[in-house]
């Protein structure tokens, strides 16, 4: 029997929004194309870029858009916010940079904040929310 949900399919109309988050390097972008049975294309988010290729099933590294819209005086709430049309149908990888001591520097406390932020809302949105911890997913939502 295979894991595959089978829910995020393009080629019909079962599009749903799914996050997946967790501490790096916990495996999160092979747990979705593991778990969601797609041969999903995988936009990767950095920390230069602003903006997201839509086009995309699979947006990774989200928190890495969130840096990189914070240093272009982006508010990445407010790009969420905007762009959730978009959102809606993808399934989003984000890491939790939340645990840990909390930086010292003021522009990696912002961003840890923003990401916080981010994730609240994305969740929210989401049909699924799943978190990743040593490549086993916790369905939150």
């Amino acid at each position: 029997m295979s894991k595959s949900r089978n829910i995020f399919q393009f080629g019909n109309k079962k599009h749903k929004m799914i996050l997946i988050y967790g501490g790096a390097y916990q495996g999160k972008l092979d747990y979705a194309l593991e778990h969601y049975n797609t041969n999903a294309s995988v936009y990767q988010c950095s920390e230069t870029e602003t903006q997201i290729d839509f086009s995309k099933q699979i947006i990774n590294s989200f928190h890495c858009l969130v840096l990189a819209q914070l240093r272009d005086h982006t508010e990445p709430c407010q790009f969420v916010n905007e762009n959730m049309g978009f959102l809606k149908p993808k399934i989003i990888i984000c890491n939790d940079i939340s645990c840990g001591v909390v930086p010292v520097d003021s522009e990696m406390r912002l961003w840890r904040e923003s990401v916080g932020r981010v994730l609240a809302i994305l969740a929210k949105h989401a049909d699924e929310v799943i978190r990743i911890f040593c490549g086993l997913g916790t369905k939150i939502k």
